[in-house]
């Protein structure tokens, strides 16, 4: 009884374990491959990485894209001093605007329209989005504010020299802007233009002034260029002191003004340190002047006797070699031949 238990016991434990492995067989045998389960998992993951791979590149391709520069700007380098901070965001500075006519300066080769897609892609292909997209915000309230300025008329008796039109036209055209930019904006892009059209209406009012001298005016000038912004370049304010000085002496010396009165207006305007200096390049010129004349008379005496022209000539040429030591004094007393015999 026992034995035959046994037995029924181990054929029954035997038959178990027959059947175990038959099923770890069978799982061994057709149990899914994971290597082959996990590849089609990388490779649409590794598509789509390409895919966005390829989708950013061909951004990055368009974002890069430049403009085709009309035929007047090609080979030129293009003006276009933008600057952004270190967030990516726009700088408000002249350069947007120097970017915007450096294009405009083109316009009649290309259509406005097309120069406006050109600063587009530019502005789109060198500046980070947020930089991008005010700039071509600025852009197109520019290309408006152009527009506008086309309706600013002056008034019916509007003239050159009319001070007071002037100031209204200077006006009218800040109101505009107003309509179109906010004031860091207006200051960004046209504070240096308003402050030289400004510049030269308070100019021409003391230009204007009868009640004023020479020297007043030089003070009232030097005053108002001392105002100047420094933005504004020191060569600018060189220029205008230049053009001051040029005018100031004449209506001294058209008044039969004397040396000290001369000398005051430059003092005025200018400082005593380069009124010393003018009166130095006065005394040089006066100096030259007068050997010029005496040359020019002892020519006239030698054209003027009966000898033939070639000895006429020779003397001439002569009579200049003396009187004139170095080459740069020889070719300005040819060019003051060349003005006197003119006359």
């Amino acid at each position: 009884m026992n034995g035959k238990f046994l037995n029924n016991k181990t054929i029954s434990l035997v038959l178990i374990v027959c059947l175990l492995l038959l099923l770890a067989l069978i799982y061994w045998i057709f149990k899914p491959d994971a290597q082959n389960t996990q590849h089609p998992l990388n490779q649409q993951t590794q598509s789509q990485i390409m895919g966005n791979t390829s989708e950013a590149s061909q951004q990055n391709n368009q974002k890069g894209k430049m403009p085709v520069l009309a035929a007047s700007l090609q080979g030129t380098e293009i003006d276009c001093p933008i600057q952004v901070d270190s967030n990516g965001k726009l700088i408000l500075t002249v350069g947007i605007r120097s970017c915007f006519d450096y294009f405009f300066s083109s316009l009649g080769e290309k259509t406005e329209t097309e120069l406006v897609a050109d600063i587009r892609q530019y502005l789109t292909a060198t500046l980070p989005d947020t930089a991008s997209s005010y700039a071509i915000y600025l852009l197109d309230q520019y290309v408006a504010y152009t527009h506008a300025l086309k309706n600013i008329k002056p008034s019916g008796n509007f003239k050159t020299g009319d001070i007071d039109g002037f100031q209204k036209v200077i006006d009218q055209m800040y109101k505009v802007q107003q309509q179109f930019f906010n004031a860091a904006e207006i200051n960004a892009l046209f504070g240096n233009e308003r402050n030289l059209n400004q510049f030269n209406i308070d100019q021409m009012r003391i230009h204007a002034n009868k009640t004023l001298t020479a020297q007043q005016k030089a003070a009232e000038l030097a005053k108002l260029i001392d105002q100047l912004p420094s933005t504004l370049a020191d060569g600018v304010r060189v220029s205008m002191q230049f053009a001051e000085l040029q005018q100031l002496t004449q209506e001294v010396r058209e008044k039969g003004g004397s040396a000290q009165e001369l000398r005051n207006m430059r003092e005025s305007l200018l400082g005593p340190e380069a009124a010393d200096r003018l009166e130095k390049v006065d005394q040089e010129e006066a100096g030259w002047q007068t050997q010029v004349n005496g040359y020019l008379a002892a020519r006239d005496q030698i054209l003027k006797s009966d000898a033939s022209n070639e000895s006429k000539q020779q003397s001439i040429n002569q009579l200049r070699n003396q009187s004139f030591g170095s080459k740069e004094d020889l070719l300005r007393a040819q060019s003051y031949e060349m003005i006197y015999d003119r006359k």
